[in-house]
């Protein structure tokens, strides 16, 4: 594959604020956004789909309005631009069903929750609404008696933990609904036998695959190590909520053998470690030194699996793990940028997400080499910035719809949301850590 080539000479840090600013201006307005968003030409690739989600946080309203509500602490005149595209997203919600924490009511509920105490009513709305899914959800899992899961039983982006994360905010209302959340993950983390042999409970079967290519790929099913779509996922959920007072019995449990599956499912390189994205059935039963492919994304790799891991050492107290964590960054840091297999500056598995973990962690670590990296990480982010582009920023893709086997290099789309437009992007760009990354599990 092409290396995601940045379109002009990085800027310097400085810049910073004046293009965060230009992206806010371009995302104002919900109807011209969309125009732009929704136009035939602008497709992903493999499967044809319109970049423009309304009701999502990846590409529509829900994550423009997080950047907005970013802003608006520091500015208020931002508040109103928010309060617009929450209003707009209000309108189209009546006939949506809720699909995991980046769709639907929960996505809105995100950005709600950033601009408390405005919007009492609505956020009283969406969290009964969240609590009533997340119920009809939970019921449907546990009805499942065969071994193994899909994502959406667990993962981030479509299951159970992202919308429990999302709930742990909400209000003494939704903690029942949260600790049956927590009940039912601690019960995944379980060992499961399949076939005679024991594997960890969080297995996806081939049938349970997200798509047909993954269940060709993983005929025997797979283990995903990821923070999307994988078991660092509910590892960051766990502690999250322990730290929050919420804890089930066997939680403290669930942590440390998940924390202990991932730090021995470790790669290594001349950098140092690395981590999977996902292990089939063989690479988990029959564990060798061979190298795998791994990316430095938020969703998948050293940098999400570190944040999990660096946040539940911290509340177990184990400095063995949060350790761990920083040198599995510092390897990150310390490989060529091509290395990285990002595609281009958004948040999801560009360069902004590895920038937003990195960011955290130094700040939770004090380690100077990570407290360093970070305006490496913004200028780099930087260099994919062309004021010539509709929202500054674009999400870079593969141009083949065959992906990363068979691409030339990239397609550029306009995308305007949080996790795989520009107004993520933006956010990462902020000077402070902000509260916006809650849906990324990295607070």
């Amino acid at each position: 594959m092409k290396h995601s080539t940045r379109t002009r000479p990085a800027l310097s840090t400085s810049d910073a604020t004046e293009v965060v600013a230009l992206v806010a201006t371009r995302l104002t307005d919900p109807e011209s956004v969309a125009a732009i968003s929704d136009r035939p030409d602008n497709v992903e690739p493999v499967y044809g789909a319109s970049q423009w989600g309304p009701l999502t946080l990846a590409n529509g309203l829900p994550g423009m309005a997080l950047l907005h509500a970013e802003l608006a602490a520091a500015d208020g005149r931002w508040a109103a631009v928010a309060h617009g595209q929450i209003s707009r997203a209000a309108e189209l919600m009546s006939s949506q069903a809720s699909n995991g924490l980046y769709a639907g009511p929960a996505a809105l509920l995100a950005a709600v929750v950033r601009m408390e105490p405005n919007y009492a009513t609505l956020r009283r709305k969406l969290t009964a609404w969240v609590v009533a899914d997340q119920q009809t959800r939970l019921r449907a899992c546990a009805a499942r008696r065969d071994p193994g899961v899909s994502w959406a039983h667990y993962d981030v982006v479509n299951g159970l933990s992202g919308t429990a994360r999302l709930l742990l905010d909400a209000g003494p209302e939704a903690r029942p609904v949260v600790e049956e959340s927590l009940r039912y993950l601690v019960s995944r983390c379980e060992p499961i036998i399949v076939e005679g042999t024991g594997v960890p409970g969080w297995w996806v079967p081939a049938e349970l695959q997200p798509v047909a290519a993954d269940a060709r790929q993983y005929p025997r099913g797979d283990f995903n190590l990821g923070l999307a779509h994988g078991i660092a996922g509910p590892l960051a959920l766990f502690t999250a909520a322990l730290v929050r007072g919420c804890e089930v019995p066997g939680q403290r449990d669930a942590m440390r053998r998940t924390a202990t599956w991932l730090l021995d499912r470790r790669k290594y390189d001349s950098a140092g470690a690395y981590w999977p994205c996902r292990l089939s059935w063989d690479e988990e039963t029959q564990p060798g030194p061979e190298p795998v492919f791994t990316r430095a994304a938020w969703c998948y790799g050293a940098p999400g699996i570190a944040a999990a891991l660096h946040q539940a050492g911290q509340a177990l107290g184990e400095p063995e793990w949060c350790a761990a964590a920083v040198a599995g960054l510092r390897a990150v840091l310390d490989r060529d940028e091509r290395a990285w297999n990002l595609d281009g500056p958004t948040v999801c598995h560009g360069t902004s997400g590895l920038l937003q973990v990195v960011r955290r962690v130094a700040a939770a670590s004090g380690d100077p080499a990570l407290l360093a990296a970070v305006p490496r990480l913004v200028e780099h982010t930087l260099g994919f910035a062309d004021p010539d582009a509709p929202f500054v920023f674009a999400h870079l893709v593969p141009d083949s719809p065959l992906g990363r086997h068979a691409d030339t290099g990239y397609r550029r789309l306009n995308v305007a949301g949080m996790l795989e437009g520009a107004a993520g992007v933006a956010c990462a760009l902020l000077p402070s850590t902000g509260a916006w990354d809650t849906a990324l599990m990295l607070v």
